[in-house]
């Protein structure tokens, strides 16, 4: 098998680690922030192993966040309030730079 590296870039991310407690369940959450991932961030849920690229306005739509990152039915109000506090809406990159 051959592999080709068609671009390698670095940079220092901003990670913040959390530990939420519901009246029902606990939820590890890692938030990541990149100039890559287009003014979303990346959060992680350590329970369930699975991340999601998400913004402040995606939010309201929790079919698509909610049983990805293991958030039980009785949380996402909770959840949804927590995020709209962390996430910081940032201005939309351009994918293509002329």
């Amino acid at each position: 098998m051959k592999i080709d590296i068609l671009s390698e870039q670095k940079e220092n991310q901003l990670l913040h680690y959390f530990c939420l407690i519901t009246n029902h369940h606990r939820y590890d959450l890692t938030i990541g922030h990149s100039s890559y991932f287009y003014g979303k961030a990346m959060v992680t849920s350590l329970q369930s192993g699975n991340m999601v690229l998400l913004c402040q306005e995606d939010t309201h739509q929790e079919q698509h966040w909610a049983e990805r990152l293991g958030i039980e039915e009785e949380d996402i109000a909770e959840l949804q309030n927590f995020f709209s506090l962390v996430l910081q809406t940032q201005p939309f990159q351009e994918q293509y730079i002329d």
